[in-house]
């Protein structure tokens, strides 16, 4: 990312003056963002266990296993949600079957234990971006 350093009372100053549909704007760019980094690293877990297979497309519907992955963020703009039931295939891979002799790969539980903390470590960073961006975007 760009090194751009910005005084933390300039960024408060910049979100007071927008409005409040702008501010929630503010906010659910950020989570948005945020989901997008746990996203992204749950589908390369998940090619990583998987290989190939992650990429093929199955034969009733055409989808593939990496698009069973989900991300939204809530209206109110509390909080977004990661999810792999997108594809109710991913969860036999996710939790392992006996029945089907599938062993756990846990692809999920390890990304999100890998990104979690810079998640949080740079959720400030990414709403002063969005409250910049936002706020740029109103100056035009």
């Amino acid at each position: 990312m760009n090194n751009i350093e910005v005084d933390a009372r300039q960024v408060t100053s910049m979100f007071a003056d927008l409005t409040s549909r702008q501010q929630r704007q503010v906010y659910r760019s950020a989570l948005r963002k945020g989901a997008g980094i746990l996203t992204t690293e749950t589908k390369r877990q998940l090619r990583q266990t998987l290989g190939r297979e992650a990429s093929s497309r199955n034969w009733w519907n055409g989808r593939t296993l990496v698009s069973g992955v989900k991300s939204n963020a809530d209206r109110n703009r509390t909080e977004a949600k990661v999810h792999i039931m997108g594809d109710f295939r991913l969860k036999f891979f996710e939790m392992g079957t006996r029945v089907r002799s599938i062993n756990a790969a846990h692809f999920f539980r390890t990304a999100k234990a890998n990104k979690e903390r810079e998640i949080f470590d740079n959720m400030d960073n990414l709403i002063s971006l969005s409250i910049q961006r936002i706020a740029n975007r109103n100056r035009q």
